[in-house]
């Protein structure tokens, strides 16, 4: 039973680790259930500060995910109807099930929301929501690498008795 909980650990890490990269895939919270599924192996002896702590981190990047490009826009000048726009954008993917609009959800949702406020200034308006799909990409990269040390974290238990 425990070898089975481990290489199910791995698989499911490794799942939420490719799911980071696909729209609409819970892929942070897939890995972090796989690093969960270790802590109950006897193989494993990650303490249960590691799983409390790693569960913290994956339900902040998660929440951040959606966040990151809104504040993006912010930065890059944009408005508060962009900065709306980017986080009804990022969150519509989801409510419509459609992957498309996942990854570009949050870059339609900048640009129109900056177009209602100015609708003169198109070249801001584009950069606000370029903005915003870099921070889209940037989220991206926070939960790829978050979930690379759910992996890390696990190899270095098993190997080291480290976690």
């Amino acid at each position: 039973m425990a070898i089975t909980l481990t290489v199910v650990a791995f698989i499911l890490i490794i799942v939420g680790l490719v799911g980071t990269f696909i729209p609409m895939f819970p892929g942070l919270p897939v890995g972090w259930l796989g690093l969960f599924i270790a802590f109950l192996s006897p193989n494993c002896t990650l303490s249960i500060w590691t799983i409390v702590i790693t569960l913290l981190l994956m339900l902040i990047i998660s929440v951040l995910d959606y966040v990151i490009p809104a504040k993006m826009v912010k930065k890059s000048g944009g408005t508060k109807s962009g900065e709306r726009g980017a986080l009804i954008g990022s969150m519509s993917g989801i409510v419509l099930v459609n992957p498309l609009i996942l990854i570009f959800g949050s870059f339609i949702g900048a640009l129109i929301g900056e177009i209602i406020n100015d609708s003169k200034d198109i070249k801001k308006a584009l950069k606000s929501a370029f903005s915003s799909f870099i921070g889209f990409l940037l989220g991206t990269g926070i939960k790829a690498f978050l979930t690379l040390s759910f992996l890390l974290i696990l190899i270095l238990n098993l190997v080291f008795n480290l976690f």
